[in-house]
């Protein structure tokens, strides 16, 4: 279960995502026409900045075409991987392949940080969102160990995670075409905290239910302690999704076109 909460995370997470750093970075990246009801604000107005981060995020659980963005709801993800550890508790190779997760737009924008004129050094943007209440679903195969005890199988997972919330550390770099800045990512960190997580797997041990019912109480009961070690990796591998997410969206917005002017 702890493996879930982390692919949670990977994201929470998610991905996990994952995507409020593109919106509270971005919501300001349409200029001048800003999906509806998004506007602009003004340089250093943290308080607008997160309201429209927060509308852009809900607007996004049924997609803008016009800006490219796909619908949210379930945000999507190919496929999240984590190689077990004989020096750790958790001790199991995960698979989790179309990934879904539900409810990431109903998180809210918490704090928005490290926007600058200063282009002639990198930016480090740090927002913070917080979501009551999300699920994942995927497709999972696992095979290792969990707490010393042997678990296998191959079927549908469904993580509930209560109470989720997100830091996203994102360093960007301005760089200088035809007289206009253009922001490229060099670095996303991913922290997620989470209140609680209820894991369920079909089809464990080849569907025998009292071997089923055992590990997924043992996963449920210790999935704080298995956090600690899969969160780390998961959080890795969504932050490079995000990364190349991220590239792609800035490549032809100028950084002088995100804000009003004063």
């Amino acid at each position: 279960m702890s493996s879930n909460f982390f692919v949670r995370h990977s994201f929470q997470c998610s991905l996990f995502i994952a995507f409020i750093v593109l919106f509270s970075l971005q919501w300001c990246a349409f200029a001048a026409d800003f999906p509806n009801p998004v506007t602009k604000c003004h340089f250093g107005d943290e308080k607008c900045m997160i309201e429209q981060a927060t509308k852009l995020l809900k607007k996004a659980a049924t997609g803008i075409p016009e800006k490219n963005i796909p619908s949210l709801e379930p945000w999507k993800v190919a496929k999240i991987e984590t190689l077990g550890d004989k020096s750790k508790a958790l001790n199991v190779d995960l698979v989790m392949s179309n990934v879904e997760f539900y409810n990431y737009t109903k998180a809210s924008v918490s704090g928005i940080k490290g926007f600058t004129k200063d282009l002639s050094k990198p930016m480090k943007i740090v927002t913070r969102n917080i979501n009551p209440h999300m699920t994942i679903k995927a497709h999972y195969k696992i095979n290792g160990n969990i707490l010393v005890l042997p678990v296998i199988g191959e079927g549908e997972m469904t993580m509930v995670l209560d109470n989720v919330k997100s830091r996203f550390t994102t360093t960007i770099k301005a760089q200088e075409r035809n007289g206009k800045h253009y922001m490229s990512v060099d670095n996303i960190k991913i922290e997620s905290s989470v209140d609680r997580v209820t894991t369920e797997m079909t089809n464990l041990f080849n569907g025998d239910k009292t071997l089923s019912e055992s590990i997924l109480e043992v996963m449920n009961e210790n999935w704080r302690v298995l956090s600690d070690e899969l969160t780390p990796r998961i959080n890795a591998a969504l932050a490079h999704s995000l990364e190349e997410l991220l590239t792609n969206f800035f490549i032809d917005i100028p950084y002088e076109d995100y804000f009003l002017t004063e």
